[in-house]
């Protein structure tokens, strides 16, 4: 009967608010550079510490997180991280090992005694795992749907032995905008899916996918520099740690832009031909990106040979084109400064 059947309309529990569910498999993914440990480290000692992550309320538990890829290089940014949250105690454990969770003499039950068995009893309970990276712990092929089946499996069953979510660092394949590396297996099993790129220092972080919530979410953060202190008669090393720009918000849609037409089409098309013909890398400067542009010659030579303005007013002609180069860079079809246009990312 259908008065029989019980809905549960209960909000969706999760581990950090809108963006981490509380249970289940959930990554973190991007290119070589993109501070992926960084972020996962400050995510991993905000839930320890009960503190806010990016203006997201978090619920408090025990971590434990498997330094597969950067065990020694791991314990500086720990402790640049806690004394950044001023966290001096947590329920925080790391492993610097790497365990098989692929398909063959998988370590995962040893791994899940070792955890029970370490444990301290009188501890908050373990609300998260995380697997640092998918590579140095699926030793099997990242292609191979088998494979990566295991792996899936494995990490489930970590997240069942202790009732909480496994977050794994992985890596982006070529084509970033095609997601994660190797088989689509692991996509398919994830109930959420956090995506890193980076551009001028500033990496920002998109909430491909969340089960049960609202995905599209989109925030920012950069890394600053610090000190931290060795042992009696060690100098001091450096390393970084996460300062968050923006918190999480739905992505604004790009604003459609009507293309150019009559004179400021013609000067749009010089820049390409301009650029197609003499561009050339730019020098390195804080205000020119690293790339390729074209000097503002070229451009204004291109213009005038398509007709632009009146070869007989030279100086109005140069005004004209200054002018639809400025119209060009107001409406984001191109960059300037000083002598070089570009074309933005």
């Amino acid at each position: 009967m259908l008065s029989d059947i019980v809905v549960d309309d209960s909000e969706t529990e999760f581990l950090i608010e809108d963006i981490l569910p509380l249970r289940g498999l959930a990554t973190i993914y991007g290119p070589p550079g993109s501070a992926k440990t960084f972020l996962a480290l400050d995510l991993a000692l905000s839930v320890a510490g009960g503190l806010p992550f990016f203006g997201k309320e978090v619920s408090q538990g025990g971590v434990v997180y498997i330094a597969a890829e950067a065990g020694a290089g791991l314990k500086k940014r720990v402790i640049a991280a806690r004394e950044k949250k001023a966290l001096p105690d947590a329920p925080f454990a790391m492993m610097a090992l790497a365990p098989n969770l692929g398909p063959k003499r998988s370590d995962t039950a040893a791994l899940i005694a070792d955890i029970q068995a370490e444990w301290p009893s009188d501890a908050a309970p373990i609300r998260l795992v995380v697997v640092d990276t998918l590579a140095r712990t699926l030793r099997g092929d990242e292609n191979s749907a088998a494979d990566m089946g295991a792996f899936v499996a494995n990490a489930a069953a970590i997240a069942a032995a202790f009732n909480c979510l496994v977050l794994v660092i992985h890596h982006s394949g070529k084509d970033a905008e095609r997601g994660m590396r190797g088989s689509s297996n692991l996509n398919g099993a994830t109930d959420a899916e956090w995506q890193i790129s980076s551009k001028n220092g500033i990496r920002t972080v998109l909430l491909h996918k969340l089960k049960d919530g609202e995905d599209g979410l989109v925030w920012s953060f950069r890394l600053e520099k610090r000190q931290v202190s060795g042992n009696a008669g060690k100098c001091s090393r450096s390393t970084c740690v996460v300062v968050p720009e923006t918190s999480p918000k739905p992505v604004e849609p790009e604003p459609k832009r009507n293309p150019p037409k009559g004179v400021r089409k013609l000067v749009w098309q010089a820049v390409l031909d301009a650029l197609g013909a003499h561009g050339e890398i730019m020098p390195v400067c804080q205000d020119l990106p690293l790339g390729k542009g074209v000097k503002r010659n070229y451009v204004r030579q291109n213009a005038i040979s398509r007709g632009v303005g009146n070869p007989d007013n030279p100086n109005g002609q140069r005004a004209l084109i200054s002018k639809e180069l400025g119209v060009l860079n107001a409406e984001g079809w191109i960059r300037q400064w000083e002598d070089w246009i570009w074309l933005p990312d």
